[in-house]
Order: C-alpha cells, then structure tokens, then sequence
C-alpha cells in the first residue's frame, strides 16, 4: 500500500470511528421518556442535554469521510478496468452501492435524532389529548453502527479501485518494450527528404509521446535545449520581408551597380523609413508607445506630495474647573446637557443652570420646590433654545431658555421619576424608572403617541440615532434594547429590533457612531466595566474592551475616530480610545470622584464633565477645529499653448 493509500485509509477510519463514537455518546445522553416533565395540561419541560451537538458532530464525520473517500477515487462511471468481470472489482461495485446506501440512512438517522431531540416546552395533540414526545431509543445507536459501516464499506471500495488502476497502469505499460516508437505515433520523415522547416514548441512534442516515452529521449545539454515558437503573421510586415529577400538578391547579382553615395543614401533613408532592422519574423505583438495627452508639467503640479499630518497635542489638565454644589451622586440620572447654542444645563439638586460659553456668564433657570424636585434630567432640542427638564415626580417640563418661561407640562408618561431624556426632532423620547420609554409629540395636546415596554428596571440611558430611525435604550436590568420605530410602529410596543444581554451590570452608557450609522458603543456598570461595539442592523457585538472601572459615559470624536469615556473607582479619569484598535491614547486625572456625567461642545472638541466631587471640569480633548480651506484651482493642461482668438 503506498503512502497516499495509506494516509486517506487513516484518516476516513478516524473519521468514521469519530462518528461512531458521538452517535454512541448522543444514544446515551439523548431525552428519555422518564425525563420529560409536564408544566401544565397543554406544555412540556425538557432538560437539556448534549445529544444535538453529539449527533451533528457523527453526521457531520460521516459526510466528511464519504467526501474524501469520493474524491480520492474519482467518478466511478469513468473508471478504465482492464478486467470489469473480475470478481474484485464486482466486490468493489457491491461495497460502493451498500457503502452510500448505509451512508445516507446514518446521516437521515443522525440528523433527525439530533433535531427531534431538541425540543424545549413543545407539545403534541394526539386525539385531542397532548403528549409529549421524546426520541424513541436506538435512532442514535443504529446511526453510529450504520455510519461505522459504511466507512468500512467505503475504505474496502477505495483499495480494491486503487489496486485495480495499478494493474490498468501496468498493463498498458508493459506494451512499449525499449525505446521504440509507440503505437500510433507520426513518422518522421528522412533526412534526405526536401520539406519547409515547422516551427513547434518542444512541449508539443513532448505530449505526443506515450505514457512512458518521456525517458527514453535523449535530451540535450542546456546550451543546446533550445526552445522553437511559431511566428505570429499578423505582427510581420510582409512588406518589408519581401523587400528584405529581393534587395539582398539583387545586391549579390549587381554587385558593380552600387556605389558609396547610394549606400549612404539608402542606409539615410532605411533609418528615417524604420527600414534598418534585421529581423524578419515576429514572434509577438509589441506593445504601442505611449501617448503623452497632456503636457507633463500638468501633473507636476497635481502629485505634489502632502505633508505629514502633526500628531495632536492632548492636554492632561482641565482647561477650566467650575464648582458644581450640590450635585446629585446618582448614577442612573443624566444632569448635564451641551446644546447647539454653547449653552451648557446642568441640574444642582433642585435647580437648573445655564452657563453660556461664548460669554462664560451663568443664570438660573428655575428652581423646584421639594414635592416636584429634585431634578432627575435635562436635555436640549436640536434649536439649542427649548430643553427639557425630567423631574422626581415624573412630570417632564419645556422650558424657553431664551424668555426663561416654562412652556408645558407633560404628565401621564410615568409613573415615578424621569431619570433620562433624547430628542429627535419634535418627539421627546423619556425613560424611567417604572421601565417603560414613551414618545412624547410636543407639539400636540395629547403628546403621548408610543410607547415601548421591554425593561423590567430603570432606564437609565437614552440616545437617537443621527437618522432617527432607531433608538438605543440601557437599563438597570443589565439590558441594552435596540428600536427601530418602522417596527416598534407596526407591531405591538414590546416588538424591539434587538434584545442584547451581554452586559453583566447596568447600562448607562450609550454613544452612536458619527461616521458608522449602524456602529453603537456601550458601556456597562460596576459589575460589567466594559466597552462593547454592536452592528445595530445585526444585532451582533464587534468588540468588547475590559476597561477596569465602571464607564459612566461615552462620548464620540466628531472629527476623528476616536472615543472618550469616563469611568469611576478607581482612579476617576477620562480614557481617550483610538478605535478600531481600542488603545489608550491618554488618561485624564483630576476628579477625586466617578465622572458620571459628559457633554460635547457644538464644535465637538471640548468636552465638559461632572462628577461627585461637585466640580465641573473643561477638557480640550478632541482639538481645535480644522478651518476648512479653499481648494486651490486646478491649473489648465495647456495654459502655456497659445490660444486662438
């Protein structure tokens, strides 16, 4: 048996053993009859065992082993045997029929019983009376033997083909005895015969030789093994050929008519005519010149090389630090807000303040008494002049921040505290902390026109997608919940896009991507402590970084792919992230508390945090703005041509 015989034999008989020994283990550990519980008169309980993975893996074996074993013989209807009534190769006909039979019965055995016996809380109705089912024994156990089998069945067949193409190749080998020409070959004729010479590639005629010719030639030494091509006539100029043969003849039989003024006159005029060339045959087409379309000065100018980009300078101090008294350690509120007009809200217990960053002066907004207070939430519209104010009595209030006049109530939403806000455009979305998110219309009177039911626990994060298509939600019940409003709209309120459960605390953290649409970044509490990334059109997660500390906020860099979160115990700081990568860029220190709160400054490069410690820090983070700079005009290709007027 040689070595490529023997490899595959071991590996279908691994194969085969493989499947036989899983069939054998998922027989054992299949649902049996005395294991299926019944809840009630209509609903069954089944445990849960490892026989649909045992099963798949025999099956699986199975099909793999057949592969190999079919790939190393070949098709069997364009087998050349020498001997087809030998009683071997009838043995090997049977073994092969028997073999794919048994094969296709295992592989249908296997693959039923794994998909039967995995049934959870699944019925059957039997003469309006309910039964539960259960694998009947020996579905796995006749797959296994079946499979085993067949393998065997399958390793017979491939040596008794393999042998028999031996003998085939030995028969018609034996014919050619010596170095004689073989049987059917062309004769070539004498050397004294007058014939035009062929030009053929030598491997043309290394191919018309039989199967066992090829050492019998006497091949040449290096220098002398030349290889012969074919002239290609379409790239010959038989114009010049003819000229060429006709001239040298007439040049040996005048030799007297030429003389030195005419050669020099014909050697000037083969030179401007391409004339003096001495090749005649062409053995491939050669490649046209270039054509220069425009002048090269045009591109001098457009591939000019671009300077390398400086790398930035991140400041590891707070640019300005401003006292926040007062405000609340909660880690499932959302107290401050940036809006589109630099003017930053914050909320200190039952008071709302508005700091303008264009003029750093501060004014109050309002302030609520006990019974509504204190305040639980705030968010800007999209004008950056109307915000939104959540409150602990679960009322949602719309302020003017310019006439500093309170607009509306919205009442009915929920029914404890608001602990999150998020706009898209007219509808105020609100989460709290009875678990449910409502859609509130602020521009009608009967404002509440959605809401999604899929948290058991407080929502503590809210965030709209740049679209506004779809809404990302975090909870206290350490679910993170994708919505997309064209379902949520269609179907029943509790129909989310996405249900994802991978975080192991609460999530508060929730950031879109600015230059992704469907990239979500979020993070999880102090039992989770890590950055996950999710596709929010399939709902599966990218990437997920162990950050070491509690992530209380995530914000995006809208210039660079970059991202910022900030984290509590226990060093307080702000991670800068390069993404995709996720590496540390820099880590800012300067809270003595967790930084629960973050907000982005209109031009995305200053970020203002608070925290415990009751301080407001400003952090230049993410740079100074690029100012867009005119596109310099494109020079004319042929401004230096004169033009016609």
């Amino acid at each position: 048996m040689e070595r490529k015989e023997l490899l595959v034999c071991c590996v279908v008989g691994l194969l085969g053993l493989v499947s036989a020994a899983t069939g054998f283990a998922a027989e054992a550990t299949r649902i049996k009859g005395s294991q299926v519980q019944f809840v009630n008169a209509t609903q069954c309980e089944y445990p849960r065992t490892a026989a649909l993975g045992l099963g798949f893996t025999a099956a699986v074996s199975l099909m793999v082993a057949h592969i190999i074993i079919n790939v190393s013989t070949g098709c069997i209807c364009c087998k050349r045997i020498p001997q087809p009534s030998s009683s071997n190769w009838t043995i090997a006909l049977i073994c092969f029929v028997v073999s794919w039979f048994s094969f296709v019965i295992a592989f249908l055995l296997l693959l039923t019983g794994s998909a039967l016996n995995n049934q959870h809380s699944v019925e059957s109705m039997y003469f309006v009376s309910y039964n539960c089912y259960a694998v009947k024994p020996g579905v796995f156990a006749g797959g296994a033997v079946l499979s085993l089998a067949s393998v065997i069945l399958g390793i017979f067949y491939y040596i008794t083909v393999s042998s028999a193409e031996k003998n085939n190749d030995n028969l018609y080998g034996n014919a050619v005895q010596g170095p004689a020409i073989a049987m059917g070959q062309p004769q070539f004729p004498a050397h004294n015969q007058t014939q035009e010479p062929v030009f053929v590639h030598e491997d043309t005629y290394m191919r018309r030789q039989g199967p066992l010719q090829e050492q019998f030639i006497q091949r040449k030494s290096s220098r002398e093994n030349l290889d012969r091509f074919i002239p290609n006539r379409s790239a010959m100029d038989m114009g010049y050929a003819q000229s060429m043969l006709t001239d040298s003849r007439k040049g040996k039989e005048n030799p007297a008519a030429s003389s030195p003024s005419r050669e020099a006159y014909q050697r000037k005029l083969a030179e401007a005519l391409n004339m003096n060339r001495t090749r005649i045959l062409a053995f491939k087409n050669k490649p046209p010149a270039p054509v220069d379309l425009y002048p090269k000065d045009f591109f001098s100018s457009q591939t000019q090389d671009k300077p390398a980009k400086p790398r930035r300078h991140i400041p590891q101090t707070s640019e300005r630090t401003l006292d926040a008294p007062d405000l609340v350690d909660d880690y499932y509120l959302n107290l401050l807000d940036w809006g589109s007009a630099n003017v930053l809200a914050i909320a200190l217990a039952n008071t709302v303040y508005l700091w303008d960053a264009s003029t750093g002066s501060t004014s109050e907004l309002e302030t609520f008494d006990d019974e509504t207070g204190p305040v639980t939430s705030v968010s800007w519209a999209p004008d950056g002049r109307h915000i939104a104010i959540g409150l602990n009595n679960s009322e949602v209030q719309l302020w003017d921040s310019t006439a500093t006049k309170q607009l509306r109530t919205l009442r009915g939403c929920h029914g404890s505290r608001v602990g999150s806000l998020a706009w898209n455009n007219n509808i105020l979305t609100t989460g709290g902390m009875d678990g449910c998110i409502v859609n509130n219309d602020v521009r009608v009177r009967s404002h509440i026109f959605e809401t999604y039911r899929g948290h058991e626990q407080e929502v503590c994060g809210l965030k709209w997608s740049a679209s506004g298509q779809q809404l990302a939600s975090g909870g206290n019940d350490n679910l993170l919940h994708i919505w997309d409003r064209s379902v949520a709209s269609s179907q029943s309120s509790t129909q989310w896009l996405h249900r994802l459960e991978d975080h192991t605390a609460a999530v508060k953290a929730l950031a879109w991507c600015p230059f992704q649409s469907n990239l979500l970044a979020s993070g999880g509490g102090g039992g989770d402590r890590c950055i996950k990334f999710w596709n929010t059109h399939t709902g599966a997660c990218l990437n997920s970084v162990d950050t070491g500390s509690q992530v209380c906020s995530l914000l995006w860099n809208k210039n660079e792919r970059e991202l910022l979160s900030s984290h509590g115990f226990t060093q307080n700081q702000l991670t800068l992230w390069k993404y995709p990568s996720m590496v540390k860029m820099a880590e800012l220190t300067g809270h003595t508390s967790r930084v629960l709160y973050m907000a982005q400054s209109p031009d995305g490069c200053t970020v203002a945090s608070a925290a415990g410690d009751e301080t407001l820090r400003f952090w230049n983070v993410f740079g100074v703005p690029e100012v867009a700079k005119p596109a310099p005009k494109a020079s004319e290709p042929f401004a230096h041509l004169n033009r016609i007027r």
